[in-house]
């Protein structure tokens, strides 16, 4: 049988395939690209035909000339987890990758056959975030109620000590007092950190146009943003978007969101915070131009304690993540690194 044959053989086999396909000939040029690769790597066969694989700029971490490789040594591999790149675009796959024969043995090209890497459902990533919050939930109200005893009684000296040293004008000790004032105060914030992920809260949800926290953290963060050079920019739903919720905790979500992504944005940058409604739906964007995120530290973002900052604790996105599902809402994360992080928040749109 001829190789042209053998070829259409090939290529109308692959088509049927629910994986990417790949394959080479021997002068590494690409022959075959099915519909699945198609769709995995969003270019179409007529634009890769008879190209390299670098030239496309398709790499294998595995090994940059894998298919070379593969059809050189005559080797297999099969169903390796790993990492390919295109277009600077990371994609986790499972990869298994063959030489190619003719009738009498011969190499002619090599195969690879592309996966995406099996996303773990959403049920099981709430189960393994209720584990990881289990483990915060020994720490009770009870046993923070006694860590609060004594720190109520270390601010109420510092206090006392304060008073005293302004009269004795001591501005040494005044400083000395003003720090520990707010390392207790740190202390505290996160103790509540810790209940609110720890213990459901009973908070009272009342019909609310989402747009009221949003105009009070714009407002409240307004001064924060030109001291970082940033700007603050708004595109918001001409009319009303209702929500069940609390004001409060929807203010600390937004004013954790956008403070964090201050703190991206080192040189200055552009803050753009959007809010729309679809049928069902309330849906704030909140979008930097910062340093963006790796792929590690989206995976791991709302896991408590991670944090990429040396001065973090790693609660504050855990407690955002926990007050938007207590209004039955949703938080997601898109990041690049270089070109900036939107937050998405959805929640249910509340109808009369």
């Amino acid at each position: 049988m001829s190789n042209e044959i053998a070829l259409e053989n090939l290529t109308t086999i692959c088509a049927a395939i629910p994986a990417a396909v790949i394959a080479i000939d021997t002068n590494c040029r690409i022959i075959l690209f099915n519909k699945c690769a198609e769709a995995l790597l969003g270019v179409s066969y007529s634009k890769v035909a008879g190209c390299d694989t670098h030239e496309i700029g398709l790499i294998f971490e595995l090994d940059d000339n894998l298919l070379q490789r593969v059809m050189e040594t005559r080797t297999e591999i099969t169903a390796q987890e790993t990492t390919i790149v295109f277009n600077k675009q990371q994609l986790q796959v499972i990869l298994t990758a063959t030489p190619l024969y003719d009738d009498f043995g011969l190499v002619v090209g090599a195969m690879a056959v592309i996966r995406n890497k099996p996303l773990v459902n959403t049920s099981e990533q709430r189960i393994q975030h209720l584990e990881a919050l289990a483990s915060i939930g020994e720490m009770t109200a009870g046993t923070i109620h006694e860590i609060r005893n004594p720190l109520t009684s270390i601010s109420g000296f510092v206090q006392l000590l304060n008073v005293r040293s302004t009269r004795q004008k001591d501005e040494t000790s005044m400083e000395y007092c003003r720090l520990i004032t707010d390392e207790i105060t740190h202390i505290n914030n996160i103790l509540s950190d810790f209940l609110t992920l720890a213990k459901p809260q009973a908070n009272k949800f009342v019909k609310l146009n989402i747009l009221q926290p949003i105009a009070e953290v714009m407002a409240f963060l307004y001064g924060e943003a030109l001291m970082y050079g940033i700007e603050l920019k708004q595109t918001l739903a001409n009319e009303p978007l209702f929500v069940l919720g609390n004001n409060e905790k929807i203010r600390e979500v937004l004013i954790n969101l956008c403070r964090n992504a201050f703190q991206a944005m080192t040189s200055g940058g552009l803050l753009t915070l959007l809010a729309k409604a679809t049928e069902t739906s309330i849906i704030i964007e909140i979008t930097d131009t910062g340093h963006g995120m790796t792929d590690e530290t989206i995976a791991n973002i709302f896991t408590p304690f991670f944090t990429t900052k040396e001065s973090g604790t790693g609660l504050g996105l855990s407690v955002c993540q926990r007050i938007v599902r207590e209004h039955q809402g949703e938080i997601n994360v898109s990041s690049q690194l270089g070109h900036g992080t939107t937050f998405t928040l959805t929640f249910p749109r509340h109808k009369e």
